[in-house]
């Protein structure tokens, strides 16, 4: 996985470099009408380009992963409690069966529990 992003990334960056190589002219930047560059190579425009569209990437990714590992964290803590609460129904359970064994007089039912019948 690790090799084929490296990959991904070098063909990227070739061809941004071959992109600067061959767009060396100067370029006016206009937004809303404004002129924000003038006379600034291509060059500049590209990479600055490449980096904003990086730093956008990356802040969308950290935000996604913080919010995915606040969920883990959530479902982890909700199946301990739910793996407590099964262990201590499972001793109970335990408990029943063993005194049905030691006292041949106790009943189960599953309505009421465990009850011991009348002498």
């Amino acid at each position: 996985m690790k090799q084929s992003k490296l990959l991904i990334v070098s063909l990227f960056a070739f061809i941004v470099a071959v992109l600067a190589v061959y767009n060396q002219e100067p370029v006016s930047i206009n937004f809303f009408g404004m002129q924000i560059l003038t006379n600034t190579p291509m060059i500049v425009v590209i990479i600055g380009s490449v980096l904003f569209g990086v730093l956008i990437t990356a802040i969308l990714g950290f935000m996604a992963q913080s919010k995915l590992k606040k969920k883990i964290k959530t479902l982890e803590t909700d199946t301990k409690k739910k793996q407590e609460k099964i262990d201590k129904l499972q001793l109970k359970i335990r408990e029943f069966e063993e005194a049905k064994e030691e006292d041949s007089d106790f009943e189960f039912s599953e309505e009421s529990g465990p009850d011991l019948k009348d002498e």
